[in-house]
């Protein structure tokens, strides 16, 4: 007859306490991981603000260089206006300004008189400063509270300063 010796249940308490350990690991290694993923996650939101909100106004001023490329003030900050005409003769503005917090759009026909609040959302941007630098160039800087981002764009037709749009 065998009999046992008390090694057995130090055995199990070995092998219980290593499973909890190893549990232990694997949440921490879980935690972890989910932190470094939201950081990843938040700085790719950031870039894509970032490339969207300077792509469109870059672009914009692309589609409308044909001479109607004017910088100014509206809504209390700087904005951009773009100006073409239509088919039937008639004078298209598109102002692009930051508004509470916000990237706006409007378009509207000239003389229309709209205020910054009729404008269209497009993404959340703190702020647009818009310059015109001493050799003729656009100076672009988008801002999203923490981070800042700048562009400098060469309209073939330049780039005339107003006041008040």
């Amino acid at each position: 007859m065998k009999t046992h010796s008390g090694g057995t249940g130090l055995r199990r308490v070995v092998i219980v306490c290593l499973a909890a350990l190893f549990a232990l690991l694997a949440m921490g290694v879980t935690l972890m991981g989910t932190g470094v993923y939201r950081s990843v996650a938040d700085d790719a939101d950031t870039n894509s603000t970032q490339r969207i909100a300077l792509s469109y106004v870059v672009n914009q001023i692309r589609r409308s260089d044909a001479g109607g490329v004017a910088v100014g003030t509206f809504g209390g900050g700087d904005a951009l206006r773009l100006t073409e005409t239509g088919e039937d003769g008639s004078t298209y503005v598109t102002l692009i300004y930051c508004f509470e917090g916000s990237l706006m759009e409007l378009y509207m026909e000239e003389g229309t008189g709209l205020a910054p609040e009729d404008g269209m959302e497009l993404l959340e941007l703190s702020s647009l400063d818009l310059s015109v630098s001493e050799n003729g160039g656009l100076d672009i800087t988008a801002s999203d509270g923490a981070h800042q981002w700048s562009v400098t764009l060469y309209p073939r037709t330049g780039v005339e300063e107003v006041g008040e749009l």
